[in-house]
């Protein structure tokens, strides 16, 4: 019986078998060794953006002539988390902002296959910039069709959905958005119903990376007039977009399913449908690839060996695939003593001063906590044990790839017994020093979880008492968004092209989602780099700012990660055709074939 033709309470009861299959597969199964290749940026054993084969694969079938096939077939795909589905660009959150654009909503630019800083035609087929740095044109493509019959885009849709983004209380990039489309001093004009002229007040070198694909922060073009029609509600629940899926049902914490769009102006999958399954436990995804039941999914690398024995089994990677880091929320020092205080800032935990006066003693102290927390983490061991390799250490967020440009001696060196000597002199003796909330941002990222509970015994190990919180990201994000929580996160993210990229993140006025830390320095010195086009001057900010994090423990890099897709038997690998740029989820699933 085909997985698509369950029933709901069906549906729930495959869910329960997969997990049942996971323990029988757990107890009968026997470990491998990893796929063996060439090194890559992060990880020792697979070639970058690869496919290799598992040990003894059956044969593949002989290739039919190349032809224009109908769809045909169900992709059938495992994720940790989907939430309901949403798709209005004001009304949309996470994960379903960035899994929008990696499925059915399009961009006016996309990364290219080759280099996450090449940037090529999506819903604009050409733009360039004027002289002095201000205003960029974009040129639409002509006859591009919303879904469900909703007609053409044009200009005011674009416009429509970015400032429907800007007025989004969910959208990480919302605030970035409206600085560049929305400035006092900018404009915007449309000479023609597919061009547009964007004036954006100030330089901003970051235009084109608010509008690429794919990207949590980006945006995407919606139908003006369905929104129109159905309303805000109604829409957000069947988005009309522009890309090679459409959605045809949603049953949330189940599945997403999609048909392929016919004669798609880009490309038309080769699959007749895709679903996206919402499976939490590791061991039903696995259970349901080895079964068969899924094609490929969201996999911790600690089930490398038991995914690469199922015959016929291959794995795309792409190397750098993303970073985690630590946000060590509180720490908003912005508007101290005034209304604009934050609502979690509290001096009362250890790792926050109660000025933000980086030269006095309460800092210092504060200070010696953080550091006591950074170098406290045995990063290659994580790397080594629990992302088996494909990895690496990372210092700070955003400098995953950019490591040269640091200054020598940015590293966290794994030294304990400083540690407790640090938190000795900061104050905090004793068996059970202080207490701490520490939560994993459940996300996709390979080992997210596993790394953050790895990170919580060692903290444990110098005397720190952590609660280790599991919580959907669905329920975490809201508390960080409006500055209530007050723990630690172990959160990953996309790699960025330059660190400034991830910098509006520390703005108190300029991201809906934060990164734990406000401060008045950071304020001042990190918009610097957003404004400059000459790539030396826009290094020495980066670096500037990349020190002052750095000496204050204020950012706490974990590492950075390879991405590492399984693939079953039906499928074949589309790694070609993988758009760089953020593939902590894999993407390009139109191009993908069935064996």
């Amino acid at each position: 019986m085909s997985i698509l033709r369950l029933r709901i309470p069906e549906r729930f009861a495959l869910f329960l078998w997969l997990l049942f299959l996971a323990v029988i597969v757990a107890c009968g199964s026997s470990a491998t060794a990893t796929p063996e290749a060439a090194t890559s940026s992060t990880g020792p054993t697979l070639t970058p953006r690869s496919t290799t084969t598992a040990p003894a694969p059956t044969m593949m079938p002989t290739k039919a002539p190349e032809a224009d096939p109908k769809p045909a077939g169900t992709l059938n795909i495992g994720q940790k988390e989907l939430g309901p589905y949403q798709g209005h660009p004001k009304l949309s959150g996470n994960p379903q902002i960035f899994l929008n654009q990696l499925i059915s909503a399009e961009n006016l630019v996309m990364h290219s296959a080759v280099s996450s800083s090449e940037f090529l035609p999506m819903l604009a087929e050409s733009w360039s910039l004027s002289d002095d740095n201000l205003s960029w044109t974009f040129k639409l493509r002509k006859g591009i069709q919303f879904h469900q019959g909703f007609g053409e885009m044009t200009a005011e849709d674009v416009l429509w959905s970015f400032d429907q983004i800007i007025e989004s209380a969910k959208h990480p990039g919302s605030s970035d958005v409206a600085r560049m489309w929305q400035h006092p001093d900018g404009s915007r004009e449309t000479p023609d119903p597919y061009t547009i002229v964007l004036h954006t007040g100030i330089p901003a070198i970051d235009v084109l990376n608010r509008v690429r694909n794919p990207w949590a922060g980006s945006t995407w073009v919606a139908s003006k007039k369905q929104s129109d029609e159905l309303g805000e509600e109604e829409s957000n629940n069947r988005t009309a977009l522009t890309g090679p899926w459409v959605l045809s049902e949603a049953e949330t914490a189940q599945f997403w399913k999609f048909q392929a769009v016919d004669s798609h102006w880009r490309k038309t999958p080769f699959f007749q449908e895709l679903v996206f399954w919402d499976i939490p436990e590791e061991s039903a995804r696995v259970a349901g690839f080895q079964t068969g039941q899924l094609d490929t999914f969201t996999m911790s690398f600690d089930s490398i060996p038991t995914v690469e024995a199922v015959p016929g089994t291959e794995f795309m990677s792409v190397p750098g695939g993303g970073e985690s880091h630590l946000g060590m929320y509180g720490s908003s020092y912005v508007g101290l003593g005034t209304d604009d205080q934050r609502p979690n800032f509290n001096p009362d935990l250890p790792w926050v001063a109660p000025t933000d006066d980086f030269n006095s003693p309460e800092w210092e102290q504060a200070l010696k906590v953080r550091q006591a927390l950074a170098i406290s983490i045995d990063r290659e061991a994580i790397v080594s044990n629990l992302l088996r390799g494909f990895g690496k250490p990372a210092v700070m967020w955003g400098w995953l790839g950019n490591e040269d440009k640091l200054d020598p001696g940015m590293s966290w060196e794994f030294d304990p017994e400083k540690a407790k000597q640090l938190l000795d002199e900061a104050g905090y003796t004793g068996e059970k020093r202080f207490t701490l909330t520490l939560t994993p941002s459940i996300r996709g990222a390979p080992g997210e979880v596993e790394a953050c509970e790895a990170v919580a015994q060692m903290w444990a190990d110098i005397g720190i008492d952590v609660k280790l919180q599991n919580l959907p990201y669905s329920t975490l994000r809201p508390t960080l968004i409006a500055r209530t929580y007050e723990g630690i996160t172990c959160h990953a993210t996309s790699p960025r092209v330059e660190p400034f990229l991830g910098y509006t993140n520390w703005w108190s006025h300029a991201a809906n989602w934060y990164a734990g830390v406000e401060h008045p320095w950071l304020e001042e010195n990190m918009p610097k780099a957003t404004t400059l086009f000459d790539a030396d001057e826009r290094w020495a900010a980066q670096k500037e700012v990349g020190r002052f994090l750095f000496d204050n423990a204020l950012d706490i890099g974990l590492y950075g990660f390879d991405v590492i897709w399984p693939l079953g038997t039906k499928v074949e690998s589309w790694i070609d055709h993988v758009r760089l740029g953020d593939t902590r989820n894999i993407n390009g699933m139109e191009w993908a074939k069935p064996r």
